[in-house]
């Protein structure tokens, strides 16, 4: 078989060794109307989206029956309120994230927020799917965009009956070049939505995110002798600032609504010849990016979504701790949350879709509140934190392929 030049620069003898020892899987890479290994791509700027496939197509297949494949895997995450500031800290592995908000609330606007992170993690997870699941069945995407959308909406837990706004109305579009048929891309969105983690954490309930538990040491209720200023100063200017008080450089002037446009807002593109992840996030335009292991022909250089959303659930409870305690008056000295989650199998697993097992986390927190106040705290965070009630719950996603390129509207 004459293979193009996009194709021949990208298969190492790795990858090529791969392909022949399994003719059959040969033949289903080419299953499609027009043989795409032929045809021509969409664009070729050197090393192309389909070059990326064909390498993650052979690294899936070089896994396939590995007892590493099948071992439960465990993703970790700390958040640190850090002092004088309030930011989150978010720590996963070798990478850090800063989630932050507005002046107008008593924050310094250093990092985009839990709810928009949350949608740009979502949207990585369905691109991320979309790559993995076209490796598999042998279809060529030229270009790979994903627009991920919710509005915030008040509705009872299922869990607990409290009221949560959450973020709601969930839904994704993607953005495909192809040559790949319109029943072929409809068989790739179903297969998509059947065996992403993410999507099936967010839309079938299951028992699985745990109740904090709680590791407690009182400080001094007057600290003695020359200070700086901490986390409780932050937490009584963030009071005040829920009380109407206005930063001495002035309020900020909010953003100008675009009709139709809902506030929660991610765009996710595919860079080509990388399959890496670059999310941009809500309007203050924060982005950050997301890869694959090694193993999975990526560089390693981003985090996967399944383990970035785990991360994002304690950074959204450490936010509402912190809006919890200023609103109540309840002094905090220190406050950092941690977490694992088990998933099983490990990503990248084509027989046995992976899913999440179990999402554990720990609140360490220094007070000199009594304890029965610290741990009154905790209920009324949990009852009505965001993303842990929407990880506790379930919602449906709603998804949609659109061919052809994603062109960003003018603003």
């Amino acid at each position: 078989m004459n293979l193009p030049r996009t194709l021949t620069a990208s298969l190492s003898l790795f990858g090529l060794l791969a392909v022949v020892a399994a003719p059959q899987l040969s033949a289903q890479a080419t299953h499609v109307s027009n043989d795409w290994a032929q045809s021509t791509p969409y664009s070729y700027n050197g090393d192309s989206l389909r070059d990326y496939l064909v390498r993650l197509r052979s690294s899936l297949y070089l896994l396939k029956g590995s007892a590493d494949l099948e071992k439960p895997v465990t993703f970790s995450a700390r958040v640190d309120a850090v002092s004088r500031s309030g930011v989150r800290r978010l720590r996963i592995r070798n990478f850090q994230f800063l989630s932050d908000g507005p002046r107008t609330t008593g924050e310094f606007n250093l990092g985009a927020g839990s709810w928009p992170s949350l949608v740009g993690v979502l949207g990585s997870a369905v691109a991320e799917e979309y790559l993995l699941q076209a490796a598999v069945k042998g279809i060529p995407l030229d270009e790979l965009a994903v627009v991920f959308t919710s509005v915030p909406g008040t509705a009872p837990s299922t869990s607990t009956g409290t009221l949560v706004t959450y973020p709601r109305g969930l839904a994704y579009t993607a953005y495909i070049v192809s040559p790949a048929s319109d029943a072929e891309l409809e068989d790739l969105r179903q297969t998509v939505e059947r065996t992403s983690p993410i999507i099936d954490l967010i839309t079938r309930h299951r028992d699985i995110v745990a109740h904090g538990e709680l590791n407690y040491t009182q400080t001094p209720a007057k600290r003695e002798g020359k200070t700086l200023e901490g986390l409780r100063e932050y937490l009584a200017e963030k009071h005040a600032a829920a009380d109407g008080a206005i930063p001495a450089e002035g309020r900020e002037p909010k953003p100008a609504k675009v009709d139709g446009e809902p506030p929660l807002r991610s765009v996710v593109v595919v860079e080509g010849g990388t399959g890496i992840r670059n999310v941009r996030t809500d309007v203050s335009n924060f982005q950050f990016i997301h890869d694959n292991p090694r193993y999975l022909a990526g560089h390693n250089i981003g985090l996967l979504a399944e383990e970035h959303i785990v991360g994002v659930m304690i950074t959204c409870l450490t936010h509402i701790y912190e809006i919890e305690a200023s609103k109540r008056g309840v002094v905090i000295d220190s406050l950092q949350l941690e977490n694992n989650a088990v998933i099983a199998p490990r990503i990248g697993s084509i027989d046995n879709p992976p899913r999440y097992q179990s999402i554990r986390y720990k609140i360490n927190i220094g007070s000199p509140e009594p304890k029965e106040k610290i741990e009154e705290l905790e209920k009324a965070v949990e009852s009505i934190c965001p993303v842990y009630n929407l990880l506790k719950d379930s919602q449906p996603i709603k998804g949609a392929v659109v061919r052809g390129p994603y062109v960003e509207k003018a603003k």
